[in-house]
Parts: structure tokens; C-alpha cells; sequence
């Protein structure tokens, strides 16, 4: 197993190095689980170099010493670890089973309502993946109410239209967090002004959900990232809670 810390560290030197360091980085480079168990004596007896040699290597590839290498390598390991363990899609499953769990249990009475009687619908997604997802939302609902459905493809436009949205509207915002201070201050205006608002965010105690009128759940499990980079985010509960809301409107409408 490699450690994409350690590729990258020997990526970003500017060193020259020499065929023993060469054979020593190669050594660790391939066997990154067994040295977070090793003395560097022991690691200096199976490269057949001596111990000052090992710790020469190491402050070259930028290291402070040998602990300081084995503990990022033992660190990178475990975390490894822990994603090969964590079944990705069985977690899927379970995402989309707690938010339908979830949906069933919202009141969609007065969310139809809203929608069937608003003078206008706006739908804002805050991020580029939401801003995806809500175009469908968009797209569905300019079939079934008998008003304009505005699209804001950011935060600029959202921004700009919230002074000429009126109370008899409607406004639904797609979030992850729920915690955006730019948004959180379009949507404080909003309240301020009594323009109801349906949020769709992650299941959490947050501040979007609770400034708006009615508060529309989705779980997104962070997927572990088996290369050691940023969590992978997956968006499909996002879209089956928007598929559940145009659903349950036909429903309605029926």
C-alpha cells in the first residue's frame, strides 16, 4: 500500500538524489504499511544501510526525523483503513432509506398548498452540485403550477431579485450546510419581508432550516476518499428528496 502524502512529498522534491537514496525511497514507497512498525534500525537492516544514511534520507524527503515519517505513514494507513472498511454502497442505501424515512413523516399538505397558491416560485441551489439537482426541480415545476418558475443560477441573482419578491411568492433553497452567511442574510431579508420559504439541507440543526417555513431533509453520508484527498460527496439523496416533492405535487394535484 502507498501513501499519497509520501508520493507527494518525493514529487515536490527539488533534491537531487542519489541511487541509495533512490533504493531507500523505493523501499518505503513500497512497503509504507510495515514501517509504522519498525525501529529505524530495523528499517536500516532491511535496505542495508546504516542508521545516520536512513536519517539523512528522511530530512531530505522533508521529514523532521524518522518519527515524524512513520507517524504520517501509520496515520495515512489506518485512515486507508477505515475506507476500504466502509462499504459505499450499502451506505448509499442507507442514505436514501433514512431520507425517505424522513420524507414520509413531513406534512405535505401545506407545502402543495403553498406551491399551488404562490404568485410566483423561485428556486436557488447555493453550490454548483445543488444548483444541478434544483434545475430539475425547476424544470418539473414549470409543467405542473400555473405561475413563473425563476431559476437563480447563483448567488448574484439572488441576491438581485430579493427586493421584488413579495410575500405571495414562493422561494425554495437548496443547501448542504444551511449555514452560508451570504445566504443566510438574503434569507433573513426574506423572513423579514414574510416571504415563505421551503428549504431542502442536510439532516442538521441549522440556521436555513430554522428561518424558513417549511424544512424538506435529505442525508448525505461523506464517502472516504481512498487516495487520502478531500471526503467524495454524493448529491442522489438531494435528488430523491426534490423527486419525492414533485411526486407528492402531482399527487396532490390528482
Amino acid at each position: 500500500m502507498t501513501s499519497a502524502k509520501f508520493d507527494q512529498r518525493i514529487i515536490n522534491l527539488t533534491k537531487d538524489l542519489t541511487t541509495n537514496e533512490k533504493s531507500v525511497i523505493d523501499y518505503i514507497h513500497t512497503h509504507t504499511a510495515d514501517i509504522n512498525k519498525m525501529t529505524i534500525s530495523q528499517l536500516a537492516q532491511n535496505v542495508h544501510y546504516s542508521n545516520s544514511f536512513i536519517s539523512k534520507v528522511v530530512k531530505k524527503i522533508g521529514y523532521a526525523d524518522f518519527a515524524e515519517m512513520r507517524y504520517e505513514l501509520k496515520e495515512e494507513n489506518e485512515k486507508n483503513d477505515i475506507s476500504k472498511e466502509f462499504d459505499v454502497i450499502s451506505q448509499q442505501r442507507i442514505d436514501i432509506a433514512k431520507t425517505n424515512s424522513l420524507l414520509l413523516q413531513t406534512k405535505f399538505d401545506s407545502i402543495n398548498k403553498l406551491l399551488d397558491e404562490a404568485t410566483a416560485v423561485y428556486v436557488y441551489g447555493t453550490g454548483h452540485s445543488q444548483a444541478n439537482y434544483i434545475r430539475e426541480l425547476s424544470r418539473n415545476l414549470m409543467l405542473l403550477v400555473k405561475v413563473p418558475v425563476i431559476l437563480l443560477s447563483g448567488l448574484s441573482e439572488f441576491e438581485s431579485v430579493q427586493p421584488s419578491i413579495k410575500k405571495t411568492d414562493c422561494v425554495l433553497i437548496a443547501s448542504i450546510s444551511g449555514e452560508s452567511p451570504t445566504v443566510i442574510k438574503g434569507v433573513k431579508y426574506l423572513v423579514l419581508n414574510k416571504v415563505p420559504i421551503i428549504s431542502l439541507t442536510e439532516f442538521s440543526d441549522n440556521t436555513l432550516a430554522s428561518l424558513s417555513t417549511y424544512n424538506l431533509f435529505y442525508y448525505s453520508t461523506p464517502i472516504p476518499n481512498p487516495t487520502g484527498r478531500k471526503d467524495v460527496v454524493s448529491f442522489l439523496s438531494l435528488g430523491y428528496c426534490i423527486d419525492f416533492v414533485i411526486r407528492e405535487y402531482i399527487d396532490y394535484l390528482n
